[in-house]
């Protein structure tokens, strides 16, 4: 079952990922300061947004709570295996 700290996760990781892309939008072909700026800008909300996937992912791995949202592997299914003979 998906847990209240999972869903936090996804929601932190969810804003990473927009502010990520407004900052990536921002960037213009304007040289000098207003462009290394707007980089160094997008670059953080790149490392944030990465790290917000990395701490999403390792409480998915640790914690486990996606493991009952996964089709089984063994799961039987009801389809008859016919042999020619």
């Amino acid at each position: 079952m998906l847990c209240k700290e999972w869903w936090e996760l996804v929601e932190r990781y969810r804003a990473a990922v927009n502010v990520y892309n407004d900052a990536a939008n921002a960037l213009s072909d304007s040289p000098g300061m207003t462009f290394t700026d707007k980089w160094q800008r997008a670059e953080r909300a790149r490392t944030k947004c990465s790290r917000d996937r990395a701490d999403l992912l390792d409480h998915e791995h640790a914690h486990g709570c996606l493991e009952s949202q996964q089709p089984s592997r063994n799961r039987q299914t009801n389809r008859s295996i016919v042999v020619d003979q």
